[in-house]
């Protein structure tokens, strides 16, 4: 299996991804700081800037132990050995209909 021709799934998977944590990350940090920020306790320039610490930190500490988990916990990988296209794809899908559960009002 040549890798180039599927690193359009690749680039389409890290473009998702990106827009998923991006989003994530907002609705984390609105619901964190949304009551100091609004009581003035802190302001939006520091909630930014301390959110952005933060979000980053925590996703570089824990985001390998995730990738783990999903790797060895959830799916095994194994058994798309031969048909690795096709974990690809079902990834990126998952991906693309993913629903955070996170509802705000």
């Amino acid at each position: 299996m040549a890798m180039d021709e599927y690193l359009w799934m690749v680039i389409l998977g890290f473009i998702i991804a990106f827009v998923l944590a991006f989003s994530v990350g907002a609705n984390d940090v609105a619901n964190s700081f949304g009551t100091a920020v609004g009581s003035g306790v802190v302001t939006l320039r520091q909630a930014c800037i301390l959110a952005s610490i933060f979000e980053t930190t925590g996703s570089v500490l824990l985001g390998a132990k995730v990738g783990e988990t999903i790797r060895k916990g959830i799916i095994d990988v194994n058994l798309y050995n031969e048909t690795v296209e096709t974990l690809m794809a079902g990834e990126v899908s998952a991906m693309v209909g993913r629903d955070d559960g996170t509802t705000d009002s």
